[in-house]
């Protein structure tokens, strides 16, 4: 997407006694009416948790039950909306209701390490990995590996280019826009692959018990990074105007 800047993911928990499908459904109806209404926005996406476990071996499911995913042309621009009347009058407290708390967010300016065109008739499905470095590497060092040679690794599999539709890695250098609860990950990685099924082949393979998974604890804490399942829907895309 041309033009992109700053990404900021925004995580959902939902209120006790309601079930993570019902948030889902009852956020996607809610958007319908109320959606963000701010300049600078390219893109939105509502990620839907899938049942099941964290495909990503030292990454285990994360306390969250959705996300937004948002693409904006500046970080200002996200900035100023989180700081908006819009915002703290009519869009979060529209929300809040199905919220167990006020939403955590992270932020950073994305790179897309790989994408193809998603295949036509496809059910595509995203992990979203929210990793945390190991202390002993500086931040800098951190975002090197991970976008450098653990991506490398990813795309190093003979299927994975089959199986795989897009892979984003989002550093979170600097904390969210105050208005959202910050996390302790260091970014936000979006791995997007045709279907359920692709997914399972790539992470059940034997290259990734032997490449990737071995190669995750190099840069990550396994202790404290975390990954959610899920199916996105693509609420808005201006990508494609000037």
């Amino acid at each position: 997407m041309p033009g992109i800047a700053y990404k900021l993911v925004i995580l959902l928990k939902a209120r006790e006694g309601l079930s993570p499908e019902a948030f889902a459904d009852a956020w996607l109806s809610l958007d319908a009416s109320c959606p963000i209404a701010a300049d600078g926005l390219v893109r939105t996406v509502f990620d839907r948790p899938l049942r099941g476990t964290s495909p990503i071996a030292n990454a285990p499911n994360a306390p969250y039950d959705a996300a937004l995913e948002t693409w904006w042309r500046r970080e200002s621009d996200a900035v100023d909306w989180a700081a908006s009347r819009e915002f703290e009058e009519r869009w979060l407290p529209q929300r809040m209701a199905l919220l167990a708390a006020r939403p955590a967010a992270i932020g950073g300016p994305p790179q897309v390490i790989w994408e193809r065109e998603q295949p036509a008739g496809s059910s595509p499905v995203t992990v979203l990995a929210l990793p945390v470095a190991l202390r002993s590497l500086r931040f800098q060092q951190f975002v090197d590996h991970w976008t450098g040679p653990h991506a490398e690794l990813a795309l190093g599999d003979p299927h994975t280019k089959k199986r795989l539709v897009r892979l984003e890695d989002t550093p979170a250098p600097t904390a969210p826009p105050v208005q959202f609860d910050t996390t302790r990950f260091d970014g936000i990685g979006a791995i997007t692959f045709e279907s359920a099924e692709a997914l399972a082949a790539s992470f059940s393979s034997d290259y990734y018990r032997e490449h990737l998974a071995p190669d995750e604890p190099r840069f990550t804490d396994s202790t404290l990074s975390a990954a959610i399942l899920t199916r996105g829907t693509d609420l808005r895309n201006f990508s494609s105007r000037s």
